[in-house]
């Protein structure tokens, strides 16, 4: 916890995705920081009232159980990858592509939280380009994020990767764009 000057024993996370589990009981957990593993994403076995501040990056939001777990008081830094994120890139190689998580979005989760008890303290989006110059890159990318390219099999997009090919060919690069939004809230 060099990073935040943060005691380790002080420290805690949750997480949610068992590859991610696995690397922080081999790092951060031999160090001294407490790990609630949490499959489902709903804080079930973190104590009431237990934190004074809560960050989530890119995790799940259960707004509820983040209240439930902060002390009065407590403050909530989220950063998070918006509903929206890579959608035309996505819907290209999945003409039936639904975002897994549609209803993750800034004014959503900013009423959310005001609906919780929540003071919104600083709220922001982006939607930033990013450019593909490979279409090997593409393939990468879409292999480790699935949820947002279900089901990706490269003999069934074959045809699109080639016209992403062709649009490289011409272009330079194919542009898709992350979405991001950020909220900083307290606890009334």
């Amino acid at each position: 916890m060099q990073t935040f000057q943060h005691p380790v024993e002080k420290t805690t996370v949750t997480e949610g995705w068992q590859p991610n589990i696995d690397l922080l009981k081999r790092t951060l957990v031999s160090q001294g920081v407490t790990l609630y593993p949490d499959s489902e994403e709903r804080l079930a076995q973190v104590p009431d009232e237990h934190f004074d501040i809560v960050t989530n990056s890119h995790g799940g939001l259960p707004i509820r159980d983040i209240a439930r777990v902060l002390r009065p008081h407590g403050l909530f830094v989220s950063q998070q990858v918006g509903a929206t994120n890579n959608y035309s890139l996505s819907r290209f190689l999945n003409a039936n592509y639904v975002p897994a998580f549609p209803d993750n979005n800034l004014p959503q989760v900013m009423t959310e939280l005001r609906e919780a008890g929540f003071k919104i303290l600083k709220s922001d989006a982006a939607f930033v380009k990013m450019n593909f110059t490979d279409v090997g890159a593409i393939v990468y990318y879409a292999t480790v994020i699935p949820w947002e390219f279900p089901d990706f099999d490269v003999k069934k997009v074959m045809p699109q990767l080639h016209q992403l090919q062709k649009i490289i060919d011409s272009q330079g690069s194919v542009t898709t764009f992350e979405d991001r939004f950020i909220v900083l809230a307290k606890k009334n």
